[in-house]
């Protein structure tokens, strides 16, 4: 669900391409939305008279939105190919700090893209467009609000929340679905599925080499009962599909858990899923640092900077991926409710989730507590190959191919030697792909 918006020489705004639901709104104004009432991205009043704007729900809503001018016009769109509509070629960024900072950080934390000259939507930004001329407005985030908050009391919030998020997904029709891992927050949302004799199928993936909880999956599975569950892998022929990972992301992002996610995307679809109840957000929700407003530094990390990674990496990586198979997700952690409740109790959670986990544990019957947050983490990048040799000759391929490819490069080392070597030759991967798929130069 796609949109481009130009601009016209007497300050009128039109839509060139749109899939979205047109509606009317309360005050009448005519609205067009894309995605659902829980995670979208809408355009109000783009015929009509008066001001135009794009807006999008809680932490950059499910789409990222472009804007360029060119020939004198603005234009607003959520895919780079739409631009072949008004025959843009795009062309590859030419500033090096920028390209450096995305294979650092993975995405980049200003308006900047990949593409010069086309710009992005920040999650905590709106665009509104009169008289022809383009502003961009900044949204309110949650603020910190220390309350002091019982663990029965955040039992109960959670439930409230979780479960109208269950509810939803029952009045699809379909059998509730669940991504399921070896962490607190999966597990929580299967709590109250369990609690309430919902039946449902989980969903798991691991990997060929490397770390794969889809075992411990598998065992909180059976332990609950009335769950089902299917399992998917990454292996070396997920690889093969980078190319179609990059031209989903759209440079929007990089980061090692894009084969999990293509893998996770791909298995729903084979096993014909709509709608999945996931619990990506809470690691960064429930961080004291999503409430603390301050600009990211050039060299970004998830305990400092939790809102910007979580709204431009961890939610956009799942949402995109999982929208271009046709499935929508359900995200119950990054409710404004499950803010509030997070801002409240911010101290006390510090950067690792602290006292949501003593929540959990709490509530967690003594075989699940035995399961759950033994082993977490992002599949290893060494599942993408079949064996040691076969890392070295991908590594050797790229110094001798790839165009970003720089010797005197200082590759970040934050997931350890190995990784973190495989994780920066792939990045350049990405952006070599990238720049074919979308740029003419």
């Amino acid at each position: 669900m796609n949109f481009l918006l130009e601009t016209g020489s007497t300050g009128s705004v039109r839509f060139l391409y749109t899939e979205g639901e047109e509606i009317t709104d309360r005050d009448g104004k005519q609205v067009y939305v894309y995605g659902n009432k829980e995670m979208f991205t809408a355009v109000e009043n783009p015929e009509g008279p008066g001001s135009c704007r794009v807006i999008r729900s809680t932490m950059g809503g499910n789409k990222t939105v472009f804007y360029l001018k060119h020939n004198g016009r603005y234009y607003i769109f959520t895919s780079l190919k739409l631009l072949s509509a008004i025959s843009y070629q795009c062309r590859f960024q030419d500033d090096p700090e920028l390209i450096s900072e995305f294979i650092y950080n993975g995405f980049i934390r200003t308006k900047d893209t990949l593409v010069r000259d086309v710009y992005k939507l920040l999650p905590e930004e709106y665009l509104e467009i009169e008289a022809g001329e383009l502003n961009i407005h900044r949204l309110e985030r949650t603020k910190a609000n220390r309350q002091k908050v019982s663990l029965d009391q955040m039992y109960e919030r959670e439930r409230a929340i979780i479960n109208s998020y269950i509810d939803l997904a029952l009045s699809k029709k379909g059998q509730v679905n669940l991504a399921i891992s070896g962490g607190f927050d999966s597990n929580l949302i299967l709590h109250f599925l369990k609690e309430r004799g919902i039946p449902s199928c989980g969903f798991s993936v691991g990997a060929a080499r490397g770390l794969d909880e889809t075992g411990v999956a598998a065992n909180l599975c059976a332990h609950a009962g009335n769950v089902s569950l299917r399992k998917g892998s990454v292996g070396p022929k997920i690889r093969e599909h980078l190319e179609e990972i990059v031209e989903t992301l759209e440079g929007n992002l990089y980061e090692r858990g894009i084969f999990l996610q293509y893998a996770l995307a791909k298995l729903l679809k084979e096993e014909h899923v709509r709608y999945i109840l996931l619990g990506e957000g809470a690691d960064q929700v429930f961080n004291r640092n999503f409430y603390d407003r301050k600009a990211p530094p050039y060299l970004t990390n998830y305990n400092d900077n939790p809102y910007e990674l979580g709204a431009m990496v961890v939610l956009k990586k799942s949402v995109l991926m999982l929208e271009a198979f046709g499935i929508t997700g359900l995200y119950p952690f990054i409710s404004r409710k499950m803010q509030d409740l997070g801002a409240e109790i911010m101290e006390e959670n510090g950067v690792s989730k602290i006292r949501q986990k003593e929540m959990c544990r709490k509530y967690f019957d003594d075989e699940t507590n035995s399961l759950v947050g033994k082993n977490p983490g992002s599949t290893s990048l060494c599942a993408l190959f079949r064996d040691s040799e076969d890392e070295e000759a991908f590594i050797a391929k790229v110094k001798e191919t790839n165009e970003f490819y720089d010797p005197s490069f200082r590759i970040s080392y934050k997931y350890g030697p190995g990784e973190s070597e495989l994780d920066y030759y792939l990045c350049l991967e990405y952006l070599r792909i990238f720049k074919k798929i979308f740029c003419s130069g």
